[in-house]
């Protein structure tokens, strides 16, 4: 068993395609297919069922996939590991986020290191903080940050900033209303795993009036900036980030809605990282950089 055929056989199965696989990997399509032909006779049973439409995993390769993912995390583990005994200052440090620390935080301090340590390469996935924590946990990026715990994962958090919750609504809305009036309004809503959601549905639990359920859904979007652009559009309300407003509270475009009887939502952001884990000293030299940046910030 090779482990770059395992690596073949995982990107497969992430991409559901042959085609794809090769590109991302540069390798040809027969290649592909003989690698997993090949360790479909290692295992002597079939792994993946392929059809002019579809790629699926058999449930033979579904068990497989998991074991697979293991055995590519720990080779990255170990290559690590070696890396920061040498003291390596190149190489690929990969960085997973959550939308807002990803999209209005992190590219400020990515710009920094990169001025600073021009030969390693950066890779930064965004997700929801489901995601980011359960590739932690696997050990697939390096570090991560999100806005929601789960103490079921093998992680260890430390706090790096704060934020507020808010809702926001197009322009021609009112200012205040009550939180029996909350219902009356289309609501645009983020996706289940997503951290903004938690803290806002965390908070309505606490109130014994209303629910996320009585609240008027129209949409559920993935993306901070298609939900900006929906609440522009005039197609409801939404919560959402306060830090991720600066630009359109400041030109006008969106307006923060008062809700009176809601109580400020507050929520911090978190840097993870996986447990046990020897940090590489790339991952230190990033934390360094952020935490001189959240100096300066408070200054």
């Amino acid at each position: 068993m090779d482990l770059r055929h395992l690596e073949t056989f995982v990107k497969i199965a992430e991409l559901k395609s042959f085609t794809k696989a090769a590109e991302l990997l540069y390798l040809t399509q027969p290649t592909v297919s003989k690698q997993i032909v090949d360790l479909e006779r290692f295992f002597e049973v079939k792994l993946i069922d392929r059809t002019k439409r579809s790629v699926v995993l058999t449930k033979a390769g579904e068990i497989l996939l998991g074991y697979a993912i293991e055995f590519l995390a720990l080779k990255k583990e170990a290559i690590d590991a070696i890396a920061a005994f040498r003291g390596v200052k190149k190489g690929t440090m990969v960085i997973g986020a959550s939308t807002i620390p990803g999209t209005y935080m992190l590219p400020r301090i990515l710009n920094l290191f990169n001025g600073r340590y021009t030969g390693i390469q950066l890779k930064l996935i965004i997700s929801d903080s489901k995601d980011i924590l359960n590739k932690t946990d696997l050990g697939e990026i390096d570090i991560g940050f999100v806005g929601a715990k789960d103490e079921t994962r093998k992680v260890e958090y430390k706090r790096i900033f704060n934020d507020t919750i808010v809702i926001a609504a197009p322009r021609d809305y009112p200012d205040s209303i009550l939180l029996k009036e909350l219902t009356q309004y289309p609501f645009i809503t983020r996706e289940t795993g997503s951290g903004t959601r938690a803290g806002f549905e965390q908070a309505l639990r606490k109130l014994s009036t209303l629910t996320s359920q009585d609240l008027k859904t129209v949409a559920e979007l993935t993306s901070t900036q298609a939900i900006k652009e929906a609440i522009k559009s005039g197609m409801g309300i939404a919560y959402i980030s306060r830090m991720a407003l600066t630009d359109e509270l400041a030109h006008g475009d969106l307006k923060l809605l008062h809700v009176e009887g809601l109580p400020d939502i507050k929520r911090s952001f978190y840097l993870v990282t996986k447990k046990g884990k020897t940090p590489l000293p790339q991952v230190k030299a990033f934390v360094d950089i952020l935490e001189n940046w959240r100096l300066h910030e408070k200054t």
